[in-house]
Formats: structure tokens, C-alpha cells, sequence
């Protein structure tokens, strides 16, 4: 017999695959929206209200099985601090104490290995244990990283919950080309240069086989990490590039070249918002991180889960560019 779960971000990348796959295991899906032309699916029951707003959903979470919190505003800009504040802490806090006054059975909080930091050193790997000083100016994980102190509150309860820290995501449903940007700059040859840093990855398929594990399996409280590989960025292009069947870039950026590259983005950032939203992706904090290295373990998903990814990069890459294609996003 079905479950019902309530998703939020069922619209987004991981939440859009997330529910069909419940769909397709014959699950009771109910999403929350806040506009009545946000329907996404006529196959799920619609909610109207809005995660900043728990009156507008308190009531109804009292009758789900389960939650899966896959909602956030990802930004890099100090500029969207506020924002990213409100929705990825405060709409958490809203969420977690409504599913523990409806005695939810289960929650599954998505979070973000960049919680997790980063390294000069590629021979670093974090484990879920890592806890580093982040500040304000890394706008995505600092709300991140507080958003999961809200989420070690109610397990402190007696809430189930866990969480899965997620490194980049490949694949379909990519709509708003979160990781799509390198696929998309590789496919259209305007990545001639390549960061000296690495990264790690997943596909989302394997992601929600992580994730239905994590709602069977996880321990309250327990972080886990979905990373499929850990590659250098020269890597990452080369082998997105042969999927694609284009050139392949070949040159990676020298270390130095990182110092006069921030100081013209950093003056980017005091820049009025329509010249400096031109910038998307290019912040900052991404130049940082790019220069070092994102390697993770996912031995304890695999280890306490039974966690198994099956698909390799490319695979994700062939899935993300058909979509892409077909949805005529390219």
C-alpha cells in the first residue's frame, strides 16, 4: 500500500525525479506550491501555501508517512543572503517543527557536501564528520550548514530524520543548468580554460536510489554522503566533452592567475544587480572553490545503506544532454 509523502521542491531537479520515482512506486505524492499555476504534475495532490508561511500547511502534514525536504535557494551573491537566509534556515525551521508536531514518521533533509569544505590539498577527503568554519560570504553553505543545526535540533527531540549531503548532480530534469552550465559552455566551445581544482559527482538516479535508502535505512541525525567519483576539473571537461563529441579543452588555468581574477570579481559584487547578475555563476566564492578541491567519500552511505551508484559520468552526461536537447534548452 502507498505512502503519503509530502515532497517540497518537487518542481527543482532532484525533487522532479524524485517524485516520479514515488510515483512510479505507487505513492500518495503531495507538493506545495504557491501559486495555482505552479502545477507540476497531474498525478500529485497540489497544496497552495509556502514554506515561510507554516499556517498555510501545518494542517494538512498532520496525515503524511513521510517528508522529503528537497527545497532551497542556491546563490552565491552576498547579495542574496536574505533570501537564501529565509529559505534554507527559516523555511527548514518551519518545516521540521510542523512534521514534528504531525508526528511525521520520517523526514530526509537534502543538504550539500559544501557544507563539508574544501582543500588546497587534493589528497583531502572529507568524511560526514568534517565541520569547518564557514562564514556569511559563502552565501549557499553557511544557510546550508545552519539549516542542518535546525535539523540536529529535532533529532535532539526524538525526531527520524537524516540527511544526505549531495555533491554535484548530473542528469535529466535539469532545467535551470545548475550543472548544465559546463555541459552546456563544453557543447557550445566557450570552455577553452579549465580551473586547476577537482570536484565530485553523482547522477541523479543514483541520487534517488540514495535517497529511498536513506528514508529505509538512515540513522536520526546521521549525515550522508552521495559522491560517485572524485575527478579533477581537466578530467570532468575532457570526459563531458567525448560524450558530446566535441573539442576537448586542454588548457588549465595557472594558480596564479586566481589573484587578479578575484579582485575583478570581487568588484563585480558592488556592482548595481542588472550589470552584475550578467556574472550568473561567476562569483567570488565559485572562483575560490574552483582552485581547490571538492573530494568526498561516500563509504558510509555504501557501507551503512548498501548504497551501490551504477552510473558513471557519462552516462549522466548522455541523460542531461537528451534532455536538454528535447526540452530545447540547448
Amino acid at each position: 500500500m502507498g505512502k503519503n509523502i509530502f515532497v517540497t521542491g518537487g518542481s527543482g531537479f532532484i525533487g522532479s525525479n524524485l517524485v516520479e520515482r514515488l510515483l512510479q512506486h505507487g505513492h500518495n505524492v503531495y507538493a506545495i506550491m504557491r501559486r495555482q499555476d505552479q502545477v507540476i504534475d497531474r498525478r500529485i495532490k497540489h497544496i497552495k501555501g509556502d514554506i515561510l508561511a507554516p499556517e498555510t500547511f501545518s494542517n494538512v502534514i498532520k496525515g503524511f508517512d513521510f517528508v522529503f525536504h528537497t527545497a532551497a535557494y542556491i546563490s552565491f551573491n552576498k547579495k542574496d543572503f536574505e533570501k537564501a537566509y529565509e529559505i534554507n534556515v527559516i523555511g527548514t525551521r518551519n518545516l521540521l517543527e510542523a512534521s514534528y508536531r504531525a508526528g511525521v514518521e520520517k523526514v530526509v533533509h537534502l543538504s550539500a557536501c559544501s557544507v563539508l569544505g574544501f582543500s588546497k590539498n587534493k589528497d583531502t577527503i572529507f568524511f560526514e564528520t568534517s565541520n569547518p568554519e564557514i562564514g556569511k560570504g559563502n552565501v549557499y553553505a553557511y544557510t546550508k550548514k545552519l539549516a542542518e543545526e535546525e535539523v540536529q535540533k529535532y533529532a535532539q527531540k526524538g525526531m527520524d530524520i537524516s540527511i544526505a549531503n549531495i555533491s554535484t548532480v548530473y542528469g535529466q530534469g535539469d532545467r535551470k543548468l545548475n550543472s548544465g552550465t559546463v555541459i552546456k559552455s563544453i557543447y557550445e566551445g566557450k570552455l577553452r580554460f579549465v580551473p586547476p581544482g577537482g570536484t565530485s559527482f553523482v547522477s541523479v538516479n543514483d541520487l534517488i536510489d540514495g535517497l529511498l535508502l536513506l528514508l529505509e535505512k538512515g540513522r536520526p541525525g546521521e549525515r550522508y554522503i552521495f559522491c560517485t567519483e572524485n575527478l579533477e576539473y581537466i578530467m570532468l571537461a575532457k570526459r563531458i566533452a567525448k560524450v558530446l563529441g566535441v573539442k576537448e579543452p586542454r588548457y588549465v588555468l595557472p594558480r596564479f592567475s586566481y589573484y587578479p581574477a578575484s579582485w575583478v570579481l570581487k568588484i563585480r559584487e558592488f556592482l548595481p544587480a542588472s550589470t552584475a547578475d550578467k556574472v550568473n555563476l561567476i562569483t567570488p566564492q565559485i572562483l575560490k572553490e574552483s582552485f581547490a578541491y571538492k573530494y568526498y567519500s561516500s563509504e558510509k552511505a555504501r557501507r551503512e545503506l548498501g548504497w551501490k551508484p551504477l552510473q558513471n559520468l557519462e552516462i549522466a552526461v548522455e541523460k542531461a544532454f537528451k534532455y536538454y536537447r528535447d526540452n530545447r534548452l540547448l
